[in-house]
């Protein structure tokens, strides 16, 4: 999950870039924040999860238990950035019509 938050963080930089007409500062600062949450979103799910871990009894247990916690924090990560997405497009267009 690590690998895949920097990807997102270097790579997303320039639709931010995009979205907020080349303002660099603006851009990196947004960036920063997003990468935060999704590596605070990771650690909060992680902790609940060990919580409220159920008693495994084998390795097919194990497995099962892996991919449905995996499978939930991927589509959580997934719902939130398509969100982000969606309000930084929203919130470009309404300052853009304002202006």
């Amino acid at each position: 999950m690590i690998i895949i938050g920097w990807l997102v963080y270097k790579n997303g930089e320039v639709f931010l870039l995009n979205l907020f007409n080349g303002n660099v500062e603006l851009a990196k600062s947004v960036n920063k924040i997003l990468l935060v949450g999704y590596y605070l979103t990771n650690i909060g799910y992680a902790v609940i999860t060990i919580a409220y871990w159920q008693d495994l009894t084998s390795l097919a247990d194990m497995i099962s238990s892996l991919g449905t916690t995996l499978g939930r924090i991927i589509l959580l990560l997934a719902v939130l950035h398509y969100n982000n997405i969606f309000w930084l497009k929203q919130l470009t267009k309404t300052k853009i019509q304002n202006q």
